[in-house]
C-alpha cells in the first residue's frame, strides 16, 4: 500500500497539530511576584498581561485552524499536494513566530516565565514546518 504525498503531508501536519494541542492541556510554569503558580496553555484567564493571553490564545487557535484545515485537505479531493504543503509551510511560520512571541513574553510581563510544555510546543512547530518543506520537494521513486 503505497501512500500518496497529500496523505503523508495531511497525516504528519494532523498528528504535530494534535500533539501541540494535547501539550497545551499540560502544565507550564508561570512565575508570578515570588511564588510559583503552575497554569496550562487553555487558562487564558489565569493571566494578569492581556497582551501574553491574547498572543497564548492566537497560538492555540491557530494551530486549531491548522487541524480543522488539514482535516478539510482530507476529504476534498480536488486540492493538490503542493496547496496542502504551502499552506502547512505559511501556516506552520506563523505559529512559530506566535510560539517564540509566546516563549519570549518575559519582556512584555516580567512575572510571565513559561517553561515546559510551550518549549516542546515550539519545537513542533520547526518540526511540522520541515515536513512540511520535506513534503513538498520529495520525490518518491518510481521503480
Amino acid at each position: 500500500m503505497v501512500l500518496s504525498k497529500k496523505k503523508l503531508a495531511i497525516s504528519s501536519t494532523l498528528i504535530l497539530a494534535i500533539f501541540a494541542l494535547v501539550l497545551f492541556g499540560t502544565f507550564a510554569y508561570h512565575v508570578q511576584n515570588v511564588t510559583g503558580n503552575y497554569y496550562n496553555g487553555y487558562d487564558f484567564a489565569s493571566l494578569e498581561n492581556l497582551s501574553v493571553s491574547s498572543v497564548l490564545g492566537t497560538l492555540v487557535c491557530l494551530i486549531g485552524v491548522i487541524t480543522l484545515t488539514n482535516l478539510a485537505f482530507a476529504f476534498v479531493s480536488s486540492v493538490d499536494e503542493k496547496v496542502v504543503s504551502i499552506f502547512n509551510i505559511s501556516s506552520w511560520t506563523v505559529a512559530l513566530a506566535f510560539s517564540i512571541t509566546t516563549l519570549c513574553s518575559k519582556f512584555i510581563n516580567i512575572s510571565y516565565n513559561p517553561q515546559n510544555s510551550l518549549i516542546f510546543v515550539l519545537i513542533i512547530t520547526l518540526i511540522g514546518i520541515a515536513t512540511s518543506i520535506y513534503f513538498l520537494v520529495y520525490t518518491p521513486n518510481e521503480d
